[in-house]
């Protein structure tokens, strides 16, 4: 494992050359996707590239079967066998991490975890996101998900900062305010 300092290194080189490609986009979706392919069924292709028993010369052998079916830019494929070269594999997914924050910064966005009671339509995600970023000031996009126990409403959590405005927190807080009357 590598520290942050030095996946970010490895995030912001390869950030750098997708600027000068007009492709910075591209390079953040391919890496997120190898990455999550590298991570799929237990984790055992991350666990055979980053495992020093095998091989450096076996290692590569594995990368250039993958490859080909990943359908990746030249670039992305050059830079995951530099990672490989230089032993950092077992960064990938913290060399992704880090990219995906400098990409956002560098274009002003931000993501935000919407927590629903029940899927919320496209058309929601979208009003959502458009609130949201009127609030933040920057683009926000939404990362949705379902939790039933809110009972209605959502809540939003952007950076630090959470807008909860869930049903049940509105019944917990008027549990509270009845109680406090009542002992009043």
């Amino acid at each position: 494992m590598i520290d942050g300092s030095l996946a970010r290194r490895y995030a912001k080189a390869l950030l750098e050359l997708g600027q000068e490609a007009g492709k910075a986009d591209l390079y953040g979706t391919q890496l997120a996707a190898f990455v999550a392919l590298l991570l799929a069924n237990n984790g055992q292709l991350h666990g055979v590239m980053s495992n020093p028993s095998f091989t450096a010369a076996e290692r590569k052998s594995v990368l250039e079967a993958v490859l080909p079916q990943a359908a990746l830019d030249p670039m992305m494929m050059n830079f995951l066998r530099l990672v490989l070269e230089k032993e950092r594999f077992a960064a990938l997914p913290d060399i992704a991490r880090e990219y995906r924050s400098l990409a956002d910064s560098l274009a002003n966005r931000v993501r935000a975890t919407v927590i629903t009671a029940a899927p919320a339509s496209p058309a929601l995600q979208s009003e959502i996101a458009r609130a949201l970023s009127s609030a933040t000031g920057k683009t926000v996009v939404v990362e949705a998900s379902v939790d039933p126990s809110l009972l209605g409403g959502l809540v939003a959590r952007v950076g630090g900062r959470v807008f909860d405005a869930s049903l049940r927190t509105r019944l917990e807080s008027l549990q509270v305010t009845l109680a406090t009357t009542a002992l009043g």
